[in-house]
């Protein structure tokens, strides 16, 4: 089929239908990187706040970790859970981040520091977080710390306590 002018209405339908594509996806890149850049605004000087006797006070870092199969990956979440109960970071969701799940993603945009915790050389946590471009103020990989990788084992409660315990000092260390 022919309009008036001569151009085949089924390439012009096609043709047109591309230019809404890109048009919709020009719309979405701009909303997306406008709202990433409001939310890198927003997290300068969010990482005080005052306590009940009114002097200033600094929040704890976030702490993300590997939560995969391996032994040395469930370590590594038990050594980030250990830092939350203990009140020396307070653990947040790497799934959620690595899913791009708004809420999670604004936190990890708050400009606190960061901790991650892998437990191999694929340092997923980081990844995670590098797909937002943030880097990480503080990361620990297990594996260059000694700690085996074992698949379908449960990892050893006191080698994870020693490791437990030089993260917890080098995290005290950096962030008081």
């Amino acid at each position: 089929m022919f309009n008036q002018e001569g151009i085949q209405m089924a390439g012009n339908n096609v043709l047109f239908t591309r230019i809404q594509n890109q048009v919709l996806n020009l719309k979405m890149n701009i909303f997306w990187r406008l709202q990433y850049y409001v939310l890198v605004l927003r997290k300068k000087g969010r990482n005080k706040y005052f306590s009940n006797e009114g002097r200033l006070q600094y929040e704890k870092p976030l702490v993300y970790s590997c939560s995969g199969c391996s032994s040395a990956a469930q370590m590594a979440n038990y050594i980030a859970l250990q830092l939350d109960r203990n009140g020396i970071a307070e653990m947040s969701c790497i799934a959620g981040v690595g899913g791009n799940v708004k809420k999670l993603v604004s936190i990890a945009l708050t400009g606190r520091k960061i901790i991650t915790i892998d437990g191999c050389p694929l340092a997923c946590s980081r990844a995670c977080l590098g797909n937002h471009s943030i880097n990480a103020h503080g990361h620990f990989e297990l594996t260059a710390m000694g700690v085996k990788k074992r698949d379908h084992e449960d990892f050893d409660p006191g080698e994870a306590n020693k490791i437990l315990k030089r993260i917890r000092e080098a995290v005290t260390e950096l962030y008081t």
